[in-house]
């Protein structure tokens, strides 16, 4: 087999190129229900535009930008790679979006140094664990984190059927990391 699987998908599905997992609609509004965005957003990781979109919807007349690795037809500057890019330190106030999964800790790393306020990212629920991401986690902001209750099925390719119609199905449990500037102690878990 080509590639690497993804664990908890079938063993004929190869990992998606570029790891593009759109975030599901009820997914972003869970978050956004519970955290409130202000001032200037980034969205460093826009894809097609999943979370972006529903941000604009939610908040119109938030300063939003948006870019992306991949030009997928979403966001400005294109084919921008967020963890190379030169950016001010302290230059947004929230950083939100849906990191490549295997980029989860760097994308956490960049993000903390480019936020004043907050960072909220969507990633699987084991990047709480292991040596490294754990010790990460240990020393830094993180404030709470919003597990989800019911499986959350990220678009494969940003398609939310696969090649027979039929809607994804994920064994894997996701949550919404909330880190905030400043925050000290020790974060807690809450529920969607």
């Amino acid at each position: 087999m080509k590639g690497h699987q993804i664990a908890g998908t079938s063993e004929n599905r190869e990992r998606v190129e570029n790891d593009f997992y759109a975030t599901p609609t009820e997914s972003i509004w869970k978050i956004l229900n519970k955290e409130k965005l202000f001032g200037v957003v980034l969205e460093p990781a826009c894809g097609n535009g999943a979370i972006s979109k529903e941000i604009i919807d939610t908040y119109p007349h938030i300063e939003l930008y948006s870019s992306d690795l991949v030009d997928r037809g979403y966001g400005l500057p294109r084919n921008q790679d967020f963890l190379k890019a030169e950016m001010v330190q302290d230059s947004v106030d929230i950083v939100i979006t849906n990191p490549p999964f295997n980029l989860f800790q760097e994308f956490a790393d960049k993000a903390l140094e480019v936020a004043r306020k907050k960072v909220i990212l969507f990633g699987k629920l084991q990047a709480l664990e292991g040596q490294k991401r754990g010790t990460f986690m240990q020393n830094t902001p993180l404030r709470t984190v919003y597990v989800f209750k019911a499986r959350q099925n990220p678009l494969r390719n940003g398609s939310a059927v696969d090649e027979k119609g039929k809607p994804w199905a994920s064994t894997m449990a996701f949550a919404w990391f909330v880190w905030e500037k400043g925050y000290i102690g020790k974060p807690t878990i809450e529920w969607l």
